[in-house]
């Protein structure tokens, strides 16, 4: 048998087995004389391609998949169907990959700055030509900066500040009622002046300025299955079970502490002591401490801090002895994190992977793996 036969005959053995399998998704719905002949077909195709029949085995088969196509029902919107499919094997296939290996996530807050950043805003009093739209669209796409106005739609009197449903934002409540959204570094600026009882008219601008979208990144699910997680890690993990915290939301901190260690806060270092030691390993641990700045147009780290006293826990820690199973979680932004210092330790079953590539803005100078 030369190349070109054996070539073929394995064609035909693959549409016959298509043919098949097509046939076999419709068989109970065909009359039983109508799959007695489709039958005695594959039957005959079969005998041509296994007695190597090459002169015939092409009519055979067309003619098998004329008579298949008349027999079974008429396929309505074939071309939708066939997109359906593709979009659900696809979104099978990126649901499967989040479960088990790399899971998306927004940094919330600024806890983690100038590493992250959460969602952060700068005050400005009128927009450029790049926040009209479609280019409004462009810059929002690269660099995940968008123009915000709050104007005051009925006058009154301020109620207060209270949590948004939106991480990171904070609502501004006039008259008890009219609810106003503002990004959370935004609101605490704001808070100073416009105190519960100051007086708001109609169409009075409170805020306005660019708002800049968290950091997007993938956690990585899978690496822990291998290893055991290190000193100095972005980690991420559940609030389940966390003394005063809201319950199953996901944190980003950083490891530092592992089972088995005494960790120290001392008011005369900036360090991480671990183990009587600062610690300078891996080298982010050392910049904090040392107030390095992380890339250019970043603000310097500030060390690490004790607990801030009269916060909304009535106790803080500052030395922790970590047992089995247990980790401890703190903020790069000492001075703005609400971490172990002040609700404890992390267990082991809570935690989810390490942050290991921020995916989006494209243009963040944080873009990349995280360090």
């Amino acid at each position: 048998m030369t190349l070109k036969e054996w070539w073929i005959l394995r064609r035909a053995r693959k549409h016959l087995r298509e043919l098949r399998e097509e046939y076999r998704s419709y068989e109970d719905l065909l009359p039983a004389g109508v799959c007695s002949a489709l039958d005695e077909r594959f039957r005959d195709a079969r005998q041509t391609i296994d007695g190597r029949e090459v002169e015939d085995v092409g009519l055979v088969i067309a003619t098998l998949r004329e008579e298949l196509t008349a027999a079974l029902p008429p396929k309505r919107w074939a071309f939708m169907t066939e997109m359906l499919d593709v979009a659900v094997s696809a979104l099978a296939v990126a649901f499967c990959f989040r479960a088990y290996f790399y899971e998306p996530f927004r940094i919330p807050t600024g806890s983690m700055q100038p590493t992250l950043y959460g969602i952060h805003s700068i005050e400005a009093a009128h927009p450029t030509a790049w926040d009209r739209q479609p280019l409004k669209f462009l810059k929002w796409c690269a660099t995940g900066t968008s123009w915000k106005e709050v104007i005051v739609q009925r006058g009154g009197v301020v109620s207060g500040f209270v949590p948004a449903p939106t991480p990171g934002y904070v609502q501004l409540v006039v008259n008890g009622r009219e609810a106003y959204e503002l990004p959370d570094d935004a609101a605490q600026r704001l808070a100073k002046t416009l105190i519960p009882g100051t007086p708001v008219r109609k169409g009075q601008k409170l805020w306005s300025g660019y708002v800049t979208s968290g950091d997007f990144l993938f956690v990585n699910r899978w690496l822990w299955n291998f290893r055991h997680p290190r000193l100095g890690e972005t980690i991420v993990f559940s609030t389940r079970g966390l003394k005063g915290l809201p319950e199953n939301q996901h944190y980003i901190k950083r490891l530092c502490g592992r089972p088995g260690d005494l960790v120290e806060l001392r008011a005369d270092s900036p360090y991480l002591w671990v183990n009587h030691q600062p610690a300078t390993k891996p080298k982010r641990l050392a910049d904090i401490a040392e107030r390095v700045v992380p890339y250019p147009g970043a603000p310097a780290y500030l060390g690490y801090a004790r607990a801030l006293p009269g916060g909304p826990y009535r106790e803080t820690y500052d030395r922790f002895e970590l047992g089995i199973g247990e980790y401890l979680a703190l903020g790069d932004n000492t001075g703005n994190s609400l971490d172990s210092r002040y609700w404890g330790k992390v267990p082991s079953e809570n935690l989810l992977g390490p942050a290991s590539f921020v995916h989006w803005p494209f243009l963040s100078p944080r873009w990349g793996a995280i360090h």
